[in-house]
């Protein structure tokens, strides 16, 4: 069985340090406006395309059959 553990410290790492960069832009930076309308337009973006793909998936999937006594 193969180790967790290299892919533990990997998201243990990257995100912190993701987020550290992120907060250097933010209030050390000249870029503060820039960082906060690139978070807001992904953030947007994340939301809209979760009701696009739910939208999409009530559009093509079939309705099921009902659940009558006979199919039982």
């Amino acid at each position: 069985m193969k180790s967790n553990r290299p892919t533990g410290i990997f998201l243990l790492i990257v995100p912190t340090v993701i987020f550290l960069i992120y907060i250097y832009l933010l209030f050390a930076s000249s870029l503060d406006l820039l960082i906060i309308k690139l978070t807001i337009v992904g953030t947007v973006g994340i939301i809209v395309s979760v009701f696009i793909w739910i939208g999409y998936t009530m559009i093509s999937t079939s309705n099921p059959s009902e659940i009558t006594d006979d199919n039982i």
